[in-house]
């Protein structure tokens, strides 16, 4: 490494004043004078100089410049997983603070920057603590303990947000009052200063479904109608053809479980005129009413002119949804023993 580098790199790290016992050379007008000095008197004057040196010597006998070292980045902080888990995990958060009858406890789980309310049993549509507290004071004197039946979520953002719909039951009440009381419910969970809070809390009592005993009974009229107009193929065609079949009727020995021998049965049974009343009957629905069971007490005219009687008979039946449509998968029917 040339001395003159030494002098040319020290250039940069000092003023334009002379140096203290330095002789300087006049200035000329058109060349600018270069001025040689011994080492001894540059390490005095510049001691910062002597540790530049160093520092090239050393990286010249390595070959080159030491290489820097880059900060290593910090490892991105997780984002939590928004799934049905956590969903459940924040609404048994909110389920317990019910229990301890604290109002201030689950009031303290809804936000206080930005909130839609609609409880189940308020007109009021809530949008700060205050009255989210209010609410909870009388709702938690009635011993509400929520189950989820059904659920469902949807994430938001990057995962900051999400909404919890779904159905629950809740027991309410003391003692031989409790009751269930079957709600829907929809839960925005949001982020707020690393806390998940509801930032919106829709409730409401789950309406009620059809009449399934009325819908029971317009069914049988539909399977009584069709025998009126003799015509085995329209009443065979109310029986399930799907493989699960099991009809046992009144007169015959058979166990049918196909579309065939059902419309083989009627051909018969529909020259007898028959007219079905029901006189006692009750009903059992299944599967959220895709399905019901039909039971009870019937009485069958039967015959023609003064040879038509009544016959006091019993029946079950086993109505199933098929493509949006009830058809009879099983019916058995037996003569009302003596």
């Amino acid at each position: 490494m040339s001395f003159l580098l030494f002098v040319s790199a020290a250039s940069a790290f000092t003023s334009s004043a002379p140096l203290r016992g330095i002789p300087s050379s006049p200035a000329r007008s058109s060349r600018t004078a270069v001025t040689m000095i011994d080492a001894d008197t540059l390490l005095v004057a510049l001691p910062g100089v002597a540790a530049l040196g160093v520092s090239l010597q050393k990286s010249s006998s390595h070959g080159g410049v030491e290489p820097m070292h880059a900060a290593t980045p910090a490892t991105p902080k997780a984002t939590e997983k928004v799934d049905i888990k956590l969903a459940r995990q924040n609404f048994k958060r909110w389920n317990d603070a019910l229990q301890t009858k604290n109002p201030t406890a689950v009031a303290a789980l809804y936000s206080s920057e930005a909130l839609s309310f609609l409880p189940t049993v308020s007109p009021m549509h809530i949008k700060d603590d205050f009255n989210t507290e209010e609410y909870f004071t009388a709702f938690v004197q009635k011993n509400p303990f929520g189950t989820i039946t059904d659920d469902s979520v949807q994430p938001y953002g990057d995962g900051d947000a999400y909404l919890h719909s779904g159905l629950y039951t809740f027991e309410l009440g003391s003692g031989a009052e409790r009751a269930p009381v079957q709600a829907r419910f929809s839960y925005v969970w949001k982020k707020e200063d690393g806390a998940w809070r509801i930032s919106h809390h829709h409730s409401s009592v789950r309406p009620a479904g059809p009449d399934m005993v009325q819908v029971a009974r317009d069914n049988f009229q539909k399977w009584n109608d069709a025998l009126q107009t003799k015509d085995p193929k329209k009443v065979a065609a109310l029986y399930s053809t799907a493989g699960d079949l099991s009809f046992l009727p009144t007169v015959s020995q058979v166990h049918i479980k196909d579309g065939s021998s059902t419309e083989d049965y009627f051909t018969a049974f529909v020259q007898k005129n028959p007219f079905g009343t029901i006189t006692d009957d009750s009903v059992m629905v299944f599967d959220d009413g895709d399905a019901y069971l039909h039971s009870g007490m019937y009485t069958f005219d039967l015959g023609e002119g003064r040879n038509r009687a009544p016959t006091d008979a019993r029946f079950s039946y086993v109505w199933r949804k098929s493509g949006g449509e009830y058809k009879i998968t099983h019916h058995h029917s037996s003569v009302r023993p003596a």
